[in-house]
């Protein structure tokens, strides 16, 4: 299944809609400005929560948990490895791991679940507003293969706001821990 995850023009915080591939809404993303976690949450069209995405406060590198309506959880970490190749695992309590990998600065990467892809997830350049397809593979679990994209999205958005020196709040320095200083670019 094809979908384009997209940021809103006008925005506070992680706002997005995630489009299906005939442009229909599927899901609405509502990011609290003022969550000290960075807080996301996952709406059907209905307005019923469906998932929650997270970021840890305290952890080394940088850590999201997901959270689904099903009972599903996850956590997506960056790994230990070279700054210029960096590699994030999704860890789904009683299932498999997932591993992304690829270009995170030219925002082109794919998921792996025991070798195979499950998905391809690539930037458009030409767009208003951040916007990336996300190519699934039938059978995967959608919305988590979706909410770590927007774990993702949303720690690149973090580590802009950081090289600028303007943090998570929007003010000057930001929230950065340990964590920052470790890591490299995306």
């Amino acid at each position: 299944m094809n979908y384009q995850v997209r940021e809103k023009i006008f925005r506070l915080g992680e706002d997005n809609d995630i489009l299906n591939d005939a442009g229909q809404p599927v899901y609405q993303v509502d990011g609290k400005v003022l969550s000290l976690h960075g807080l996301m949450l996952v709406n059907d069209l209905s307005g019923n929560e469906v998932g929650q995405v997270s970021r840890k406060l305290v952890s080394l590198l940088a850590t999201y948990e997901i959270s689904l309506a099903g009972g599903v959880s996850a956590e997506v970490h960056q790994r230990f490895s070279s700054p210029f190749h960096p590699k994030w695992t999704v860890t789904v309590a009683g299932g498999a791991d997932m591993e992304m990998t690829g270009n995170f600065s030219g925002h082109d990467f794919i998921l792996t679940e025991n070798g195979q892809t499950i998905a391809t997830i690539s930037k458009a350049w030409i767009s208003l507003a951040d916007s990336y397809g996300v190519d699934i593979v039938d059978g995967q679990n959608d919305l988590l293969i979706l909410c770590s994209v927007l774990a993702l999205e949303a720690e690149q958005d973090r580590s802009q706001e950081h090289n600028r020196g303007v943090g998570g709040l929007g003010v000057v320095g930001g929230l950065g821990g340990l964590g920052d200083l470790m890591k490299g670019p995306l």
